[in-house]
């Protein structure tokens, strides 16, 4: 039993604001009234639901802080890290459970880390989506900074791959797959990971992966990989640091996020991780961790062709034949599902996988083809829309699609001189516009503000005999359909290739 009396804990939790005094004496009176026992009124206390243990025990070693942050109270600790404590928290008002992050004290004094790690947890509070917890709020209570999530029943992934050793490999890929979904999100909207990790990811009870953490590793991320004897790093990102120092590729490259996806699913595949754990800086800023992988077929010969090729694909350690996108690598990994699904488990074959690695050459070269640029399509015909849009997407391109020509010029138009334009090429249409698509193609030629966009003009049959009325020029070509893709594919390589020579 404690060095406490029933008294000593009851005044201690009401200055520590836990418990109001109308708590305090029905607990006391249920407990035995004045003079009862520490163990009485701590029984009446958990039972009543007035504390939890959690609280109990800070409160008898003399803690007089870190029970509220902001609005929100803290129940018990849910796990702790190098980085930050996390607690269970419920909402002082409305009862709301939510987790909270707290940065630890050594990072909390640092006002440049603090201010950071504000500043990134803010930019990834937009994120909403199944498989990202997300961030609700960020603030400062009595200089200690924190975050309110949402409390995700169930455990990390790194305890489940440690409770379980292997995981089944339908489990496997359905949770690499609903990481995937959260990463190609958060890619679209400008955010990488730059922490993915084991236990940066949590399983829900039902079975749904979240990915955590996101965006935060880019807190204090500046680690010197040439000055490995310096004791200024963050270990939250020595990972990413070794991998790009080794592939000679910027800190940011969103391909260190596709590795490290692969780096979960081989772990989860064979109960091992493909990297040599080490706490030693030195040694996880080696190349020798990256280029020295034993082959997932070593440690599991029996696995099927296409997940070893999956895995391999997402740790390839040349970036440039990785999949270059968390998106590419989803569409991957649906591929592999498909092929499992379909009964595609025969072993894994060395000499097929020469020509897989052919074939995914050429889906890669596809999809960093429309990287970075933008293609508006100005067409009223829906069927056309569809057709356009899929397949520009599939080679990587944004893809804006309006059907009134008038409100893409005004999009051109309306313009802040230090604002990018819509579009990198435009793609006339007269399925449905008709004869309005050539006066919507002329009048981009005539227009300052468009006039040396490239632009595609795909004619119809009856719209041919117009072709003479077109403004036609180096980078304004027409087009025959029916479409024929691979023709407008050549031309958009074609214009696109010399509008950034000039």
């Amino acid at each position: 039993m404690p060095d406490l009396s029933a008294e000593q804990l009851s005044q201690r939790a009401h200055e520590c604001r836990l418990l109001e005094t109308a708590q305090l004496d029905r607990a006391m009176s249920a407990a035995g009234g004045r003079g009862t026992s520490f163990d009485a009124l701590q029984s009446v206390l958990l039972q009543q639901e007035y504390l939890t243990n959690w609280q109990i025990q800070r409160l008898i070693e003399g803690h007089r802080r870190g029970y509220f942050y902001g609005s929100w109270k803290v129940l018990y600790l849910v796990g702790a890290g190098t980085f930050a404590r996390v607690y269970r928290a419920a909402h002082q008002k409305t009862g709301d459970i939510k987790a909270v992050k707290v940065l630890r004290n050594r990072y909390a004094t640092d006002v440049d880390t603090r201010d950071r790690f504000m500043r990134e947890a803010r930019m990834v509070m937009r994120l909403r989506h199944p498989n990202i917890v997300p961030i609700h709020e960020v603030a400062e209570d009595r200089g200690r900074t924190f975050m309110v999530m949402d409390f995700i029943e169930g455990q990390n992934l790194r305890d489940f791959v440690k409770a379980h050793n292997k995981i089944k490999r339908h489990t496997a890929i359905k949770i690499i797959r609903d990481l995937g979904a959260g990463l190609d999100y958060a890619f679209k909207l400008g955010i990488s990971h730059r922490d993915m990790k084991l236990s940066n990811v949590l399983l829900s009870t039902s079975g749904q992966a979240k990915i955590v953490d996101f965006g935060l590793a880019a807190v204090n991320t500046e680690v010197d990989v040439d000055a490995a004897n310096k004791t200024s790093f963050n270990p939250r990102s020595i990972d990413y640091a070794g991998l790009e120092k080794t592939t000679n590729v910027a800190r940011n490259d969103a391909r260190s996020d596709v590795y490290f996806l692969g780096c979960i699913l081989y772990h989860m595949l064979t109960g091992q991780s493909p990297l040599l754990e080490t706490r030693e800086r030195i040694k996880r800023l080696s190349p020798r961790r990256y280029r020295e992988i034993v082959p997932i077929t070593n440690l599991e010969p029996d696995m099927p062709h296409r997940l070893v090729i999956l895995v391999n694909r997402l740790m390839e350690l040349d970036p440039e034949k990785r999949p270059q996108t968390p998106g590419a690598a989803l569409r991957e990994i649906d591929q592999t599902i498909d092929a499992l699904d379909r009964g595609k488990n025969e072993r894994y074959d060395p000499q097929a996988a020469q020509q897989d690695a052919e074939h995914y050459a050429k889906i890669t070269h596809r999809e960093i083809e429309g990287d970075g640029k933008t293609v508006m399509v100005i067409e009223s015909n829906q069927k056309i829309q569809n057709t356009l849009r899929e397949k520009l997407k599939n080679l990587g391109y944004r893809v804006l699609v309006i059907g009134d020509p008038q409100r893409a010029l005004v999009r051109f138009s309306e313009l802040d001189p230090a604002e990018e334009r819509p579009a990198d090429c435009v793609i006339f249409g007269c399925s449905g516009l008709g004869y309005e698509g050539i006066q919507a193609f002329n009048m981009f030629a005539d227009n300052e503000e468009t006039a040396e966009i490239p632009a595609l003009l795909l004619l119809t049959a009856g719209m041919k005999k117009y072709l003479p009325d077109a403004k036609i020029s180096e980078c304004r070509l027409p087009l025959d359909m029916p479409l024929k893709f691979k023709l407008v594919r050549k031309a958009l390589n074609k214009l696109l290739a010399n509008s950034t020579q000039v």
